[in-house]
C-alpha cells in the first residue's frame, strides 16, 4: 500500500521530526510505502539539516516532498501555502499512484482534498485538535465569522468522508460517536520512544520541578511560575527547570525579578531532554482549559511519565486528568490559587515518599498508553483495514 502523509508542520523541526518520523519509519519497516509531504520553515532549511534528514528518510525508504512554509503576509500566507499544496498533492497522488491520504489535521486534509474528490482516494483523518475551535479559543476568530463556519464545515465533511479517524484521547472519540455517529475511530495518544526516555536516578536531593516545551498561547507560564513561587516558600532549595525553544528573553519577561535567578532556562537538543528530565523529581504543565483542548494529548505528558516523573497538571485537558487520578501518578489542581497550590504540593510530597515505587508506576503507565511501538502497531492495523 502507498500512503501519502501530509503534515503542515515541518519535519525539520525537532518535535515534529521525533514524532512524525518515528511513526513513519515504523510503518515503512512493516511494508507500507510512505510518501511524506511537509511545509518547512526557513530557519530550519539549512543545507546540512535538509541533507541529514533526507538521508535518514531515504534510509528508511520514505520519499519526501516539501514546500516552504509562509507566515507573511498574515492573511495571504496560509492561502498561498494551501493552493500550492493542493496542486502538488494532486500531482504526487497521480504520479506516485497513491492509495490513501493520511492527513495530520484539518488543514492537511484540505491540502489533500483534490486527490480525495477527483481521484476518490481513501482518507485517514488524524485529528490533532479541532482547528476552528482552537482559533476561537486563542481569540483569533469569532464563532460568528465566515472563516469559522467554513472551517467547521470542512471538519465535519472530513469526519464524514474519512475511511478511518484517529484521535488523541477517549473524550474526543466519545464526542465524535455521540455527535457524528461515526464508528471508525481509533484512540492513539501522543507516543514516546521508550528506548530514549528511561527512568534514571535523580542526581540531587533538591525538590526540582521541570517544564518542557514551548511557551505562549495555550501554556500558562505565569501560573506555573506562581506555583513554583509557592513551592519555594515551602522549600528554599526548590528549583524550576524550563527546557524550551522559546526565546529566553520572552520567558524571563514573565518571571518576577525576585525569583528570576532561581529559575534555570535552557535550550537543549531534543536528544538531551531525557537527561534533563532525570535531573528532576516532577514534571509540570498548566494549559488553558477550553473546548479545543478536549482533543489534546501533550507530548510532554508521555515524556515525563516515561522518565518516571509524577506530574502536576490542571484538569480538563484531554484524558490527562483521568489517567493521573486512576493511576496515582501526580496531582491535578482545580484552580490557580495559592491555597490550591499548597494543597497540591503537600499531596505531591506525600506521593514522592513512595520513591521508586512511584517512579515505576509512572513508567508502567507510559508503557501502557504511550509506547511508540504500540502506536505504530495501531497505525499499521488501520492501514491493513484499508487494503
Amino acid at each position: 500500500m502507498k500512503a501519502f502523509y501530509i503534515t503542515y508542520m515541518g519535519i525539520t523541526e525537532p518535535l515534529q521530526y521525533s514524532q512524525v518520523f518515528s511513526y513513519l519509519k515504523g510503518l515503512s519497516q512493516k511494508g507500507i510505502s510512505v510518501y511524506l509531504f511537509s511545509f518547512e520553515k526557513t530557519r530550519f532549511l539549512t543545507k546540512n539539516n535538509i541533507d541529514r534528514i533526507r538521508k535518514e528518510l531515504n534510509d528508511s525508504k520514505i520519499t519526501w516532498f516539501f514546500l516552504k512554509y509562509h507566515k507573511r503576509p498574515q492573511f495571504l500566507a496560509k492561502g498561498w501555502d494551501v493552493v500550492r499544496g493542493m496542486l502538488l498533492s494532486l500531482f504526487i497522488a497521480v504520479s506516485q499512484k497513491i492509495d490513501v491520504i493520511h492527513a495530520r489535521n484539518t488543514m492537511c486534509a484540505f491540502i489533500g482534498i483534490l486527490p480525495l474528490i477527483v481521484l476518490r482516494k481513501r482518507l485517514i483523518f488524524d485529528i490533532r485538535g479541532f482547528m476552528a475551535e482552537e482559533y476561537v479559543d486563542a481569540n483569533l476568530w469569532s464563532r460568528d465569522s465566515l472563516v469559522y463556519k467554513v472551517v467547521t464545515g470542512l471538519e465535519e465533511y472530513f469526519i464524514r468522508r474519512a475511511d478511518e479517524i484517529v484521535v488523541l484521547n477517549k473524550r474526543t472519540k466519545d464526542l465524535l460517536l455521540d455527535n457524528h455517529g461515526v464508528k471508525n475511530v481509533t484512540v492513539l495518544p501522543t507516543c514516546v520512544n521508550l528506548e530514549s526516555f528511561v527512568v534514571g536516578e535523580t542526581p540531587t536531593k533538591r525538590f526540582t520541578i521541570v517544564y518542557v516545551g514551548s511557551i505562549g498561547t495555550w501554556y500558562m507560564l505565569k501560573e506555573m511560575v506562581d506555583f513554583y513561587n509557592v513551592m519555594l516558600g515551602l522549600d528554599k532549595t526548590a528549583t524550576f527547570l524550563i527546557l524550551s525553544q522559546t526565546d529566553k528573553k520572552v520567558i524571563e519577561q514573565n518571571i518576577p525579578k525576585s525569583i528570576r535567578s532561581k529559575i534555570v532556562i535552557n535550550t537543549v537538543n531534543p536528544k538531551e531532554v531525557p537527561y534533563y528530565l532525570n535531573s528532576a523529581e516532577m514534571g509540570i504543565f498548566f494549559i488553558k482549559s477550553c473546548f479545543s483542548k478536549t482533543a489534546s494529548c501533550p507530548t510532554k505528558f508521555s515524556e515525563y511519565l516515561a522518565c518516571g516523573l509524577p506530574v502536576i497538571i490542571n484538569g480538563n485537558i484531554g484524558d490527562t486528568e483521568r489517567v493521573v487520578k486512576e493511576n496515582r501518578i501526580g496531582v491535578v489542581v482545580n484552580n490557580f490559587s495559592i491555597p490550591e497550590y499548597k494543597k497540591a504540593i503537600y499531596q505531591l510530597k506525600g506521593l514522592l515518599k513512595e520513591g521508586n515505587e512511584l517512579k515505576n508506576r509512572c513508567r508502567k503507565v507510559a508503557e501502557k498508553y504511550f509506547s511508540l511501538e504500540h502506536g505504530v502497531d495501531k497505525y499499521f492495523k488501520i492501514y491493513k483495514r484499508l487494503e
